[in-house]
């Protein structure tokens, strides 16, 4: 009569399939990967944080639209983040400061939606000091919890609408599989990072979208993408870079939209010369 092993059988195979999943991640990240950086919850109290209220060294004009406050989001501190390899095009030293319209809710596919986010580079080396909300800032948009961060290096792979399966070296066997390599790769965290590939809930065609609505042309319909202006925008360098994925986040009850994430773009020659002024936002959701 066979020995029992100790060892449920549905282990193995639930090891079995973490093998093989790390094996086609390994092999998909060497070929097309890129480098970027997860951001993941600490006990540390550091100036990196999602929710709560601003720390700036300098002092800041509160973004406005039409005259109301943005919600303050989040922000990076440069200094403390390793983006050597994730975000070579950014300052190395300051923090960004991101904010939100929640009471308009801009997806980014129009160009009137410009205004209805905004990002700020502290660049002060002072010591910080909490920033208050405005008075007029509605109670409900101001995340009351903090959720503090810190940067973990990893390898972004593109989706398959940016790449074939054999760009990405996978069999049609495997393609099923691959969808869930990006998510896998962040452990149950959610998808929060900086740089690298965007995990999209939509369409991944986000850097054509911020270089076309910021250009002026409408993206909400296809109408947009056949226009003559789309065609003359397209003979322009298009550098855009992520900078700032911003999963759901349910420790903050923070949820955009339906399950979605804002996504936070800037072009590299932007953000090279320290210019944050015209860094564009596409919200997606399911």
């Amino acid at each position: 009569m066979p020995q029992a092993t100790g060892i449920c059988p549905c282990l193995d195979i639930e090891r079995s399939a973490k093998n093989m999943s790390s094996e086609m991640y390994q092999r998909v990240a060497s070929r097309v990967g890129r480098p970027a950086l997860q951001l993941l919850g600490t006990a540390r109290e550091t100036l990196t944080f999602f929710g709560g209220s601003p720390a700036s060294a300098t002092g800041f004009s509160w973004p406005r639209k039409d005259g109301k406050p943005l919600s303050f989001i989040g922000q990076l501190d440069l200094s403390e983040l390793n983006l050597s390899d994730a975000a070579p095009w950014l300052p190395a030293t300051g923090r960004l400061l991101f904010f939100y319209d929640m009471d308009e809710w801009p997806w980014g596919f129009d160009p009137k939606d410009r205004g209805g986010w905004a990002v700020i580079h502290d660049s002060g080396t002072d010591s910080v000091q909490s920033i208050p909300f405005p008075d007029d800032l509605k109670g409900e948009n101001r995340p009351p919890r903090i959720k503090y961060l810190e940067g973990r290096p990893y390898t972004s792979i593109p989706s398959l609408e940016r790449i074939s399966l054999e760009e990405a070296g996978i069999s049609e066997e495997e393609e099923e599989d691959y969808y869930e390599l990006s998510v896998d790769a962040f452990d149950g965290n959610a998808l929060h990072q900086i740089g690298g590939f965007p995990e999209p809930v939509q369409g991944d065609m986000m850097e054509e979208e911020c270089h076309l609505v910021s250009g002026g042309v409408y993206c909400g319909d296809s109408t947009g993408y056949k226009s003559e202006r789309a065609d003359e925008l397209r003979k322009e360098p298009n550098d855009w870079k992520l900078l700032l994925q911003f999963d759901t986040e349910d420790d903050l009850d923070l949820m955009w939209g339906d399950s979605g994430t804002l996504y936070y773009w800037i072009r590299e020659r932007d953000a090279r010369a320290g210019d944050f002024s015209n860094v564009w936002l596409v919200l997606q959701c399911c």
